[in-house]
């Protein structure tokens, strides 16, 4: 289906083109918002008209933002964060606060979704981002991070874990026991002796308690 644009749409087109779109994205998307407007063979008059009215107020557009350009370039944005006494920040800079501080700065009122950074923002100091305005109307962005809210340097991590220590001289290996040598015209002890188990089927009997010793003296009624 063939419509024709009311705004800058990327990647669709520019305000003023005619593109082809898919049937369902047009009429539940593009034209219930009023960023389209359908083209019909029977209408191609009036869209020759809607061009021409589209295509001067899109020129009037790029001159209204190239003047914001203008305006912000060579302002002075800073931003200040929370960071550690090494100048790390806690989280990183996003585009809703540059975009805050912009406007702050300038009066303008610049969309979020159009900043892009060079690289995630983690640090203090003068950074760089792309501010895209429009089609034809880029801008470089400097703006400077300041930290506050110091708070004391994270302590120096320690040396890697799993590093080899060197034993000392003369000491076993770790891993490996350390070998007993017995001292000299000391034998090694000799497992104590035991009995030799009783053949399979023999029944051991217990030893008999042996006798209490007869006294050798006889009761005085014996005697005469």
């Amino acid at each position: 289906m063939k419509v024709l644009l009311k705004q800058d749409i990327e990647p669709l087109g520019r305000m003023g083109e005619v593109v082809e779109v898919a049937r369902g994205y047009a009429r539940n998307y593009l034209m219930p918002r009023g960023l389209a407007a359908g083209v019909t063979r029977g209408g191609l008059k009036d869209i020759k008209e809607q061009q021409r009215v589209l295509e001067i107020k899109a020129e009037r557009e790029r001159e209204r933002l190239q003047g914001v350009a203008e305006k912000i370039t060579g302002k002075r944005v800073a931003i200040k964060a929370r960071c550690s006494a090494t100048g790390k920040l806690f989280g990183s800079i996003t585009g809703r606060q540059l975009a805050s501080e912009i406007e702050a700065v300038t009066g303008e009122e610049v969309d979020r979704h159009k900043l892009v950074f060079d690289e995630r923002v983690r640090t203090v100091g003068i950074h760089h981002a792309l501010l895209k305005l429009h089609p034809d109307v880029h801008i470089d962005i400097e703006f400077e991070v300041e930290g506050e809210g110091f708070v004391a340097e994270e302590p120096v991590e320690e040396e890697a874990e799993g590093a080899a220590a060197v034993p000392a001289e003369g000491a076993p290996e770790p891993g490996f026991p350390e070998e007993v040598v017995p001292e000299e015209g000391v034998p090694e002890a000799l497992p104590e002796d035991v009995g030799e188990p009783a053949s399979s089927g023999e029944v051991i009997e217990p030893a008999e308690a042996s006798e209490p010793a007869e006294s050798e003296s006889q009761p005085d009624s014996e005697m005469e």
